[in-house]
């Protein structure tokens, strides 16, 4: 065998090492991945399956949950959504009633409470006209149903002291708006001109909250 032959043998063998080195280096990082992106897939798919059934469950259980104003502790500044309709009803009643038409806004009244008996804003508007009315304990059920409903219910609680009032229960009025001005400061300007809390002039109670808000004008 000649050296040049010898010489190519050799230049031979050492390109088919290296050929089998590198083809096992590569061969072993190109399957590495592949069980890798097979786990991802069965793990996306049991995911997938997680998420249809979650949304089944959302779907058939929904109906037995607790409702939200039992979950939301008193967060009642919102009103519920409504259907159009009973908002509508509720909106020509208040219409009528802002325009004197009482016994009109009246029956409004009563028709959104039967479709909605928890409308707050209608239980305390009907409550006004049945002071209109001189029927006391129908009014007073009004309020106290609406302040049962939203503890935070600044009007009924005014209301409700303007019906203690009229009828002469004096601490109960004072005690009722005393409890609507520290829900709102505003309430000292409707107190100081509603003739309805014309029995509690001169109560050291009422005649304090009164001061207080002509002592805070004069600071300022």
């Amino acid at each position: 065998m000649s050296h040049i032959h010898k010489a190519l043998n050799k230049a031979q063998k050492e390109k088919d090492a290296r050929y089998r080195e590198y083809h096992g280096i590569a061969s072993a990082a190109g399957s590495k991945p592949r069980p890798f992106f097979g786990k991802t897939r069965g793990l996306t798919f049991f995911l997938l399956i997680l998420l249809a059934f979650t949304a089944y469950l959302l779907l058939v259980f929904k109906d037995t949950w607790p409702p939200m104003r039992e979950l939301a502790t008193h967060e009642a500044t919102r009103q519920p959504e409504r259907p159009v309709n009973i908002v509508a009803l509720y909106e020509r009643a208040r219409l009528l009633h802002k325009n004197g038409r009482l016994h009109e806004a009246k029956q409004l009244y009563e028709e959104t409470l039967g479709l909605d008996p928890d409308y707050v804003d209608a239980l305390n508007n009907l409550g006004v006209i049945h002071i209109h009315d001189k029927n006391y304990s129908k009014a007073r059920s009004n309020f106290e149903k609406a302040i049962e409903l939203k503890p935070e219910y600044v009007d009924s609680y005014y209301n409700l002291a303007c019906l203690h009032t009229i009828k002469g229960e004096v601490s109960q009025g004072l005690a009722s708006l005393k409890k609507a001005v520290s829900l709102d400061r505003s309430v000292r300007d409707w107190a100081q001109r509603d003739t309805d809390l014309k029995n509690l002039r001169g109560v050291p109670g009422f005649e304090e909250m009164v001061r207080v808000k002509n002592n805070i004008q004069t600071k300022n």
